[in-house]
């Protein structure tokens, strides 16, 4: 039993051919970026609201030195943008400016290689249909020059072909999910930024107002 299973996998990896052996290859490495870019995310935002929340009740008592001490004892992204939104340039336009490059560079390092999954998403069921279609035409050859035989032998090479489709969705569905689920973080990472930073500049021209 053992033997016929490992004799039919390796029939469907040769039939599948390049194109298979290409895929699982594609597969192994969205796998492990996924892998890669989750762990760096709970890294990178681990203890956001909780941060937020402090920072927001500092701003509220006015005890803006302790926000900054808070933002540089922060692991995450979300420190060093909020640093720098307190002690930025003096200038208000200038501040803002600066903390939003802050936090431009924080999505960046988020959104680092996310392309790379879109790309595979999109371009994984296409692999996968190439390899299904050079089978059925291979499949169909083997049909031709075999005289006499029915049509068994087109069937069985056409449902080794359809292997390659079927890879291809697996490949790119996990890689749809984590794609759309990385954007929808960084994207709201950067309104949490946004909003933040707009309460500190807030925060600071009441103080100076009332100085």
């Amino acid at each position: 039993m053992n033997s016929g299973f490992h004799v039919g996998v390796k029939d469907i990896l040769v039939s599948g051919g390049p194109t298979l052996v290409g895929l699982i290859l594609l597969s192994i490495y969205s796998i492990a970026l996924i892998w890669e870019r989750y762990r760096f995310y709970d890294r990178a935002t681990q203890g956001l609201d909780g941060f937020l929340d402090k920072v927001r009740k500092t701003l509220d008592s006015g005890n803006l030195s302790e926000a900054v001490s808070l933002g540089r004892a922060h692991k995450g992204l979300a420190g060093e943008v909020v640093v720098t939104s307190l002690v930025g340039p003096s200038n208000r336009d200038e501040r803002k400016r600066s903390a939003q490059r802050a936090a431009d560079r924080a999505v960046s390092q988020l959104q680092r290689r996310i392309a790379l999954l879109g790309t595979i998403a999109s371009t994984a069921p296409f692999i996968g249909l190439f390899g299904t279609v050079v089978g059925v035409m291979r499949a169909f050859k083997d049909l031709a020059g075999a005289a006499g035989a029915g049509p068994g032998v087109v069937a069985v090479g056409i449902s080794e072909a359809l292997v390659c489709t079927a890879t291809g969705l697996f490949v790119a569905i996990p890689a749809v999910f984590a794609y759309n689920y990385f954007n929808s973080r960084s994207s709201r990472f950067s309104e949490e930024m946004g909003w933040i930073s707009e309460e500190i500049l807030e925060a600071l021209s009441s103080e100076k107002a009332h100085r």
